[in-house]
């Protein structure tokens, strides 16, 4: 079992991480739910934005170029600093055609009904195109499969997530994300990137601050869905290749791919069941590959502090 982290380590992480961006999502969900239901997407959507840009930002700098804390506000020469870029881009474009799906749902015939679904699709299958071609590590630029895979995986997690999301679990569907962010967490700071790991903490934390207020007021937090997935597969995809380590490559598939064990939950019998058995069935099932996850970069790997505590103690001796 590995050791406990400093407490220096611990006070700068609820410091810097944890208060700001659990605090801050959870804040801004809930004055968008002082104006009603109606408006929890477009506020679980602004939550999550407002809770990273929060733990992103330090004041050690003058001008805004230069106050970002974990990644530029501007993309700079890593591929990785684009993806709070690609995630609002997927918000956006989230929100309006979710927007646009309710006026053509006015507009059009009941019996086209899939035109409104058709609409709503196209513009992500779009906007996932081209975000996923700004997220493929250098060192990956040269195997074709890669950029195809990116975007098919990060499509198939937005279907999932937002459908069941839509079924009257925002709440819950948070909290999924909440937890796959902190098993990223682990396996990053297994693999040694410190960045990373605490990108993956201040998003996991945005998302249990957006999973509390949905659930305490039942509101639909789909809006905040695309952000996870335009960071999660191209935060563990951008950390396998730019840092090495042995943590196992099946780590990171796992971590980036858990979204696709809710696909079944689509299947319409299954999507209407929202009880108590279905909240833990769907729990378990998100739970298990990251647990084998984290088990597995820590038989693989040791934690830098832990590292440098044996060398201490060999030092002593």
């Amino acid at each position: 079992m590995p050791t406990l982290p400093p407490s220096q380590m611990v006070l700068d992480t609820l410091q810097h991480d944890v208060l700001p961006a659990a605090g801050g999502a959870a804040l801004v969900m809930c004055i968008f739910l002082f104006f009603g239901r109606w408006a929890a997407a477009l506020g679980s959507a602004v939550a999550v934005v407002v809770g990273f840009a929060w733990a992103n930002y330090t004041f050690g700098a003058v001008s805004w170029e230069g106050t970002g804390r974990l990644v530029p506000w501007v993309p700079d020469r890593y591929v990785w600093h684009w993806l709070p870029r690609a995630a609002l881009v997927l918000v956006l474009v989230g929100l309006l055609s979710r927007w646009l799906g309710l006026l053509a749902g006015l507009v059009l015939p009941e019996r086209r009904w899939w035109g409104k679904h058709l609409l709503v699709w196209a513009a992500r299958v779009s906007a996932v195109g081209v975000v996923s071609g700004w997220l493929v590590p250098t060192p990956a630029a040269g195997l074709v499969w890669v950029r195809p895979v990116l975007a098919a995986v990060m499509l198939i997690e937005w279907a999932a997530l937002d459908g069941i999301a839509r079924s009257g679990a925002g709440g819950q569907v948070a909290a999924y994300l909440s937890a796959i962010f902190f098993a990223a967490a682990a396996v990053l700071i297994y693999h040694h990137w410190s960045g990373a790991m605490e990108m993956a903490v201040v998003l996991g934390c945005a998302f249990f601050g957006v999973a509390v207020a949905a659930g305490a007021g039942k509101a639909d937090a789909s809006g905040a869905i695309p952000a996870g997935v335009g960071f999660l597969p191209g935060l563990l995809l951008n950390g396998r290749f730019q840092v090495d380590s042995q943590v196992p490559l099946a780590s990171f598939w796992l971590v980036a791919l858990t979204p696709l064990v809710l696909t079944p939950f689509l299947i319409p019998r299954l999507n209407r069941q929202n009880g108590w058995l279905a909240r833990t069935v769907r729990a378990a099932v998100v739970l298990i590959p990251l647990v084998v996850a984290g088990v597995m970069a820590a038989q693989h790997e040791k934690l830098a502090y832990e590292d440098e505590e044996a060398g201490a103690a060999l030092e002593d001796q």
